[in-house]
C-alpha cells in the first residue's frame, strides 16, 4: 500500500498544474460514442461513518446534489481484492474466484498473493466478467487507473487504457490522467473509468479508524474528491459525466490485547497448511483431524471456525474449491494470526463478518443519471456492476446483483 506524508498529499491535491500520466494499450481504436460517462472511484477502507466522525464537505455536497447510501455492504471476506473484484463483476467471491487476498487455487496448482505480480496478472485466477470487459465487448472504450483485475487480460482483454499498479504515482497525477482521458476526441474517449486510492486504508491500519492521523487523511481525500469534481465540471461534456465514489470495506479497531495465535491452539501436526491472515484464516487439515481442529478453535474466546459446508449462508461463501476445508474467523476487534505478536500494538483491521457495522463502506453518486438529494439505507456492493451497466446502456453479464436495488437511485429514463 502506498504511503505519502500528509503534507505531500496536501501539496498534490492543491497543485494547479501537474504532470499528466498517459496510459495506453498502444493500439489505435475508435469506440462507440458514449451517451454518458461513468467515473468509478474507490477509496480503500473508507468507513461508512467517517463523514460523521470527520469533516467531509465535498462528500456532503455530493450527497446533497445526488445519491448517498448510509452503508455499502461488502462481500465476505471484507478484504480489498475480493471486494474490488465483486464491485467490478457483480459476483460474490465464491463465484468470481478471488476468495481472499491470499489463497491456494487447487484448480491451477498456484498460490494467489496480492504482492505477487505473476499471480495478479494471471487471468486464470479471475472468473466472471468485469465491467470494463462488458463495456468493451459492446463497443465502448474503458480505462482504469488501478482496479483489481485490470492488470490481467480477463477474457483476453485489459481496459483499453490501463496502468500497472505503482504506489509512487501521486493522487493528483491519477486525477489528472482521468481528466485527460475524458478530454480525448470523442471516438477515443473512454465511457467508463475506474480510479483507485489506497487510503485511508494504509493510515487506519497503522493508527486505527478513529485517530488524528486517519482524520487527516480522510480530510485530504475529501479535498481530492473536490478537486476531481471541479476538473470534471470544466469539461465541455461535464453534464454527461456520472461520478460514483465508494469503498471496498470499513475498518475496525484492533490491538495486541485481543490477539489469538492459532499455532498455540492447534498442534502443528494437525494442520497441513494455513492460508490467509487476520481475521480470516483458511486451514487445510491433516487427515482425520478436521473435527479436532474445530473443537479446539471453537472453545477459544474471540474466534470461531466452520467447515466450508457450514459457513453462514448469508456470506455466500464456501462452495468454491479455492476455499479450504476449515475457515476460522476472528470476532470483531480480535486479531487472528499464525505467529506471536511482534510486540504491543494498536491499529485497524478488516476482513470480518460483512454485517459487522465497522465493515460497512460508503457510496455516493452524482450526475445526470442520478436523483438529487436521494438517500437510501444500504446497497450491496454486488449491485454496483448492474448500476454501471444500466447507466452506460450495456447488457450485463450474469451476476449476483439485484437490479431492483439500484433502480430507486436513478432518474426515470426518457422514452
Amino acid at each position: 500500500m502506498r504511503r505519502e506524508t500528509l503534507k505531500g498529499i496536501l501539496v498534490t491535491a492543491l497543485l494547479i498544474v501537474l504532470p499528466l500520466v498517459f496510459i495506453s494499450s498502444g493500439r489505435e481504436k475508435s469506440g462507440r460514442i458514449p451517451g454518458s460517462y461513468v467515473v468509478l472511484v474507490s477509496m480503500d477502507a473508507f468507513r461508512w461513518d467517517y463523514s460523521d466522525i470527520y469533516k467531509t464537505p465535498n462528500l456532503d455536497k455530493m450527497a446533497a446534489g445526488g445519491v448517498k447510501a448510509d452503508r455499502l455492504i461488502s462481500s465476505f471476506p471484507t478484504n480489498t481484492f475480493p471486494n474490488h473484484y465483486s464491485i467490478a463483476t457483480g459476483l460474490y467471491p465464491d463465484n468470481h474466484g478471488i476468495v481472499n487476498n491470499t489463497f491456494f487455487a487447487p484448480d491451477l496448482g498456484l498460490l494467489y498473493r496480492i504482492g505477487d505480480r505473476s499471480a495478479v496478472e494471471n487471468p486464470a485466477f479471475y472468473k466472471g466478467e468485469p465491467v470494463w470487459v462488458t463495456a468493451q465487448k459492446q463497443g465502448l472504450i474503458a480505462a482504469s487507473f488501478y482496479w483489481v483485475g485490470s492488470e490481467a487480460p480477463v477474457a483476453g482483454m485489459h481496459p483499453y487504457y490501463w496502468k500497472k499498479y505503482d504506489e509512487s504515482i501521486s493522487y493528483g497525477d491519477r486525477i489528472d490522467s482521468v481528466v485527460k482521458w475524458l478530454g480525448y476526441p470523442v471516438e477515443k474517449r473512454p465511457g467508463l473509468i475506474t480510479l483507485y486510492f489506497d487510503e485511508p486504508d494504509a493510515t487506519s491500519h497503522d493508527y486505527g479508524p478513529v485517530s488524528p492521523e486517519t482524520g487527516g487523511i480522510v480530510s485530504l481525500l475529501d479535498s481530492l474528491i473536490g478537486v476531481l469534481q471541479l476538473k470534471l465540471s470544466l469539461l465541455p461534456h461535464a453534464k454527461k459525466i456520472n461520478l460514483i465514489v465508494l469503498s471496498d470495506h470499513g475498518m475496525a479497531e484492533v490491538s495486541s490485547d485481543r490477539y489469538i495465535n492459532l499455532r498455540e491452539i492447534v498442534p502443528p501436526r494437525m494442520i497441513r497448511n494455513f492460508y490467509g491472515g487476520n481475521p480470516v484464516i483458511m486451514i487445510d487439515p491433516a487427515e482425520g483431524k478436521k473435527d479436532s481442529i474445530l473443537f479446539l478453535i471453537n472453545r477459544t474466546e474471540g474466534v470461531r471456525a466452520w467447515t466450508k459446508e457450514t459457513l453462514p449462508e448469508r456470506w455466500h461463501y464456501g462452495k468454491n474449491p479455492r476455499i479450504n476445508e476449515i475457515v476460522a474467523v476472528a470476532d470483531s476487534s480480535w486479531y487472528l494470526a499464525t505467529r506471536p505478536p511482534a510486540g504491543k500494538f494498536r491499529g485497524g483491521a478488516h476482513g470480518y463478518d460483512n454485517r459487522n457495522p465497522d465493515m460497512y463502506g460508503i457510496f455516493y453518486a452524482t450526475g445526470p443519471a442520478f436523483k438529487k438529494g436521494f438517500r437510501t439505507e444500504e446497497l450491496n456492493n454486488v449491485d454496483i456492476y448492474n448500476l454501471v451497466c444500466r447507466i452506460l446502456k450495456i447488457k450485463p453479464a450474469p451476476n449476483d446483483g439485484d437490479i431492483s436495488h439500484i433502480k430507486p437511485l436513478l432518474k426515470k429514463r426518457k422514452a
